[in-house]
């Protein structure tokens, strides 16, 4: 894997549970590009949708989510990919806090969007409001960059919408094992994957398409369990706060299923985890020289790694999941007085 738009970073310190042990950590050259991105989704989000109380969604003062989950994304699909980075947060967070059938609503929106965007034609985005104009300016920009890469992204991104983004928030799943493969399929296989194609312009051809769930099983299972032991109060306290809410948590789940207290189930998850990253690394270090494979898959293969290590840096860092921490003083700047230029054009 060539690096060409980020800088590798010493991890010393931020993983001190040993979660992300011999995952390389890099960083995006710009994260500037991120912060306008996902601010003026934010600007969109409050005039289209409706006010939200504070936008702790995938900004941090330190480590933004995308310039270190996808380190090597192409420069100018840094602020089209934060724009909808942001929007998936917000959206996810309204999911989480209404019922069931108007959760659906919300997410049928942005799903029928992404399905005409991943025919490839923007000449399906007229007269769209509500939700799926932001959607629409996502796509319009995607397919005006790269065509190809934008039509996978949209389509994995509809899945996600019609299959994943909290449909089952208030299911009570049973079995850990059982919840792990409705997390794998929320968090990796459609929503990551479409922005790891996106933004590094891969091309990757139909038939190894389908061997990617295999491929990245163990690492979507080390994220999910991750962004759980980390949202975890962050879920509490929304379920505390709205009757409706229900806490969709893998502590929660093996809490329940093995009959164990929250300190327990949380350090089993972080053994799980462990274990998964080790075997996902070595599936990076088999697959990088199997040239019957495309190049562009093995890079993406590689390239998930980073996600690993990117996302706890962020988890850690973000004010989403850190209630004590603040914005960089540029962000809060740009949230207050607004963004220095447009990131979209008509």
């Amino acid at each position: 894997m060539e690096f060409r738009y980020s800088k590798e970073l010493d991890p010393a310190g931020l993983d001190t549970e040993a979660l992300c042990l011999n995952v390389p950590f890099r960083m995006h050259q710009s994260p500037g590009r991120e912060d306008l991105g996902a601010i003026m989704a934010q600007e969109d989000w409050k005039e289209i949708i409706g006010a939200f109380v504070t936008p702790k969604a995938g900004l941090s003062p330190k480590f933004n989510f995308l310039s270190v989950a996808f380190p090597e994304t192409i420069p100018d699909r840094l602020e089209v990919l934060a724009y909808f980075n942001e929007y998936g947060l917000l959206h996810d967070d309204v999911v989480e806090s209404v019922n069931q059938q108007e959760g659906d609503e919300q997410n049928d929106e942005a799903m029928h969007v992404c399905e005409r965007g991943a025919t490839g034609s923007i000449e399906n985005f007229k007269n769209i409001t509500g939700r799926g104009l932001m959607m629409s300016k996502v796509a319009s920009k995607m397919l005006s960059i790269d065509p190809g890469p934008a039509s996978v992204a949209l389509s994995h991104w509809a899945e996600w919408f019609r299959k994943g983004a909290g449909r089952r928030n208030h299911t009570q799943f049973t079995t850990l094992e059982e919840y792990l493969e409705y997390r794998i399929f929320d968090v990796g296989d459609v929503y990551l994957i479409g922005i790891g194609i996106f933004g590094m312009g891969l091309n990757i051809p139909e038939h190894e398409m389908k061997l990617l769930p295999g491929l990245c099983r163990q690492a979507w299972i080390a994220l999910s369990l991750t962004n759980d032991l980390f949202s975890l109060e962050k879920e509490l306290k929304a379920a505390k706060e709205n009757p409706v809410a229900d806490v969709s948590n893998a502590v929660v789940v093996v809490m329940r299923e093995r009959g164990i207290d929250q300190e327990e189930a949380e350090e089993l998850c972080r053994q799980l985890i462990r274990q998964s990253v080790a075997k996902f690394l070595h599936t990076v270090e088999a697959t990088k020289n199997q040239e019957h494979l495309s190049h562009d898959l093995r890079v993406l293969i590689e390239a998930v790694q980073y996600i690993l290590s990117g996302n706890l840096a962020w988890t850690r860092s973000a004010p989403r999941y850190n209630p004590g921490v603040a914005f960089s003083d540029r962000q809060l700047e740009w949230m207050k007085y607004g963004t220095p230029q447009l990131v979209f054009t008509a």
